[in-house]
């Protein structure tokens, strides 16, 4: 449609247009090019400075705080069990030491440990400007009860963070402001000397340029050029050259694209008419005359359009010339394009039509308009019966939503009573369990402590069992927010962890450094926490362990990895691996065979893949990928 509008414009253009060639006048000509490029340049150089400047500022101080919230995560993780169980001794001497041992971190400005009202120990000085402040409750278990017996209270200091941010404000905007200028004063440079000067050659040529001085042609002065390496400048001597040529050919090709754009429009299937902006028709293809039922064009020729053919909306109603877009497109310029309107054929019947009106001018005035229609009634019927499948499809999803809205809450109703019911009269066991150990030890004989040592342990099982059912659940439910996240970090954090619960282990353990991934952090840090917990779990019969997390590409696809040199598997059990409960080691390893089944599910979320390889007592590996 675009196309047959472009020859129909040119055709009314070139019917009522003479050509006139004239002089040039000459004008004074004034570095304006050179001026506003280097205010440009500079402008721009000067915007990408403060933004880069601004942008590194902003992750320094992001680094900043992430290193602060690490250091006072790293406090509760490290020295809080230490701190509660010197708190609960009233070890002066030990508090003193492990807050010490705090106060060393960098920007720390003020620690104490208090009981209520007394102050147990404390190191530095407490401001209340530009700090971060944290306050962990000590709880000491007794009896199977957690009692608050204190606070331990950190402040750091964010005076050290903003002062190494404006040491570096510094260092970085000198350092790109220099680097910016330096690159557009070059840029200036090479502009002027590869084009500028060219252009003023330009157009003193076609300043001076006249009808009878056509076999001249322009030269520019360059060094010689190698034949097929031209440039833009090339192009452009040689289209000015070119157009000498082309122009005593102009009234030939005049008359031959007349000719073409009237037979386009008499073999044309889409209906073409023109009007003039009192929206009297111009002209009409045989196409129009077919579709609107008009014998010869003579029917159509001078009278309005609109009260013809374009009368009425849809719906019956009146439909007044100044509210048409056909009429509108003649008076405002602007091109249009409907597909809602009616069109009425000469009997009196109508049909759907879509209509794009295109704006004619002369000599910058619009002088009427050319439009281009279609009949879509095939199409029209084509998209009810589309709507209404999708009306029945929109039925159906709303059907299918409202069924598993239903099973997500009974999934929840069913992890409520995991959580509530059946951990009540499991506590009771346990811990009445205990009570008879710790009372009545006296009186009770070495077969009945082993009843009782078995009723614990088999209670704590239990509650084991029911920690990792939900966290199964939890994990298949919860809501990922995707972003960058670190998964060296993640697999550090997970091995710093085994080591304080196993202190007694020899591992060594390889991280890759500074593996990147796109996912859920906290679903993230559960894979990493049980695979390298699976890993530390199978090599704990040997007395010198070895552990190792990498990462690598394969077709395309980033491969991470936690491998081991433990007790491994046989492969033919390999498809259990990861399914709920299911356990390949018997009772030789503790577990609950949730672990890497909750791996899986995490994984499966993300659009990655699981797998592991494996040998009896020569180590396993487990591989995952993690989908875009």
């Amino acid at each position: 449609m675009a196309a047959i509008s472009a020859y129909l414009k040119e055709f009314w253009h070139r019917s009522n247009k003479n050509i006139i060639m004239t002089n040039m006048h000459s004008d004074a000509y004034r570095p304006g090019i050179a001026r506003h490029l280097i205010i440009y340049v500079v402008l721009f150089s000067s915007l990408i400075t403060v933004l880069a400047t601004a942008l590194q500022l902003y992750w320094d101080y992001k680094a900043d705080i992430n290193f602060i919230n690490n250091q006072l995560q790293q406090i509760e993780d490290v020295n809080l069990k230490s701190i509660n169980e010197s708190l609960w001794t009233s070890d002066t001497r030990e508090l003193n030491t492990l807050i010490e041992g705090i106060s060393q971190l960098r920007d720390i400005q003020y620690i104490e440990i208090r009981e209520e009202d007394k102050i147990w120990a404390s190191r530095g000085q407490q401001h209340h400007r530009n700090t971060l402040s944290r306050q962990y409750p000590l709880i000491h278990s007794h009896r199977g009860q957690d009692i608050e017996i204190g606070k331990l209270t950190v402040s750091i200091s964010l005076d050290g963070v903003y002062q190494r941010l404006l040491d570096k404000f510094w260092i970085i905007l000198v350092s790109n402001a220099v680097k910016t200028f330096l690159v557009a004063s070059f840029i200036l440079f090479i502009f002027h000397r590869m084009l500028t000067r060219h252009l003023f050659t330009i157009a003193d040529f076609a300043r001076d340029l006249k009808i009878n001085q056509l076999d001249k042609p322009l030269t520019l002065s360059r060094r010689h050029k190698q034949k097929g390496n031209a440039d833009e400048l090339d192009m452009v001597v040689n289209a000015i050259n070119q157009m000498q040529r082309n122009m005593q050919e102009a009234f030939g090709a005049l008359k031959k694209s007349e000719y073409r754009v009237r037979l386009l429009m008499d073999s044309t299937a889409e209906a073409i008419y023109g009007i003039d902006t009192n929206g009297r028709c111009t002209f009409a293809n045989p196409a129009c005359l077919h579709l609107l039922g008009y014998d010869n064009y003579a029917e159509l020729d001078n009278n309005r359009m609109h009260e013809l053919i374009h009368h009425t909306y849809p719906d019956g109603r009146p439909y007044p010339a100044e509210s048409c877009h056909i009429y509108k497109a003649a008076h405002s310029g602007h091109c249009v394009h409907i597909d809602n309107e009616v069109l009425w054929r000469r009997d009196g019947s109508s049909f759907p039509a879509e209509y794009w009106s295109h704006p004619i001018k002369k000599d910058s005035q619009l002088i009427g308009a050319v439009v281009t229609f279609i009949d879509i009634s095939e199409r029209k019927h084509a998209e009810n019966e589309l709507k209404k499948h999708h009306d029945h499809l929109e039925d159906l999803v709303a059907e299918r939503t409202s069924e598993l809205t239903r099973i997500n809450s009974e999934l929840e109703a069913f992890s409520y009573s995991v959580s509530h019911d059946l951990r009540a009269p499991l506590r009771a066991i346990d811990g009445f369990a205990q009570a008879l150990q710790e009372d009545y030890a006296g009186q009770i004989d070495d077969t009945g402590k082993n009843y009782l040592a078995r009723i614990c342990a088999g209670a704590q099982r239990m509650e084991n069992l029911i920690d990792d059912l939900l966290s199964l659940s939890h994990v298949s439910r919860i809501e990922m927010n995707r972003s960058r996240v670190n998964l060296s970090l993640l697999a550090e954090k997970a091995v710093k962890k085994l080591r304080e619960i196993y202190p007694q282990r020899t591992v060594e353990v390889k991280i890759e450094n500074n593996i990147q991934a796109q996912g859920d952090a906290r679903l993230l840090e559960i894979v990493l926490d049980n695979l390298m917990a699976n890993a530390w779990k199978y090599t704990s019969k040997k007395q010198s362990a070895q552990i190792e997390f990498a990462a690598s590409r394969k077709e395309n696809k980033t491969i991470y990895y936690v491998k081991d040199d433990g007790a491994g598997f046989d492969m033919q059990y390999a498809a259990k691996l990861f399914g709920a409960f299911q356990r390949l080691h018997g009772n030789e390893f503790e577990g609950t065979g949730i672990g890497l089944a909750t791996v899986a599910r995490i994984i499966h979320r993300h659009g990655g893949e699981v797998w592991a390889n494996a040998q009896p007592g020569q180590g396993a590996t487990f591989y995952f990928t993690l989908g875009k």
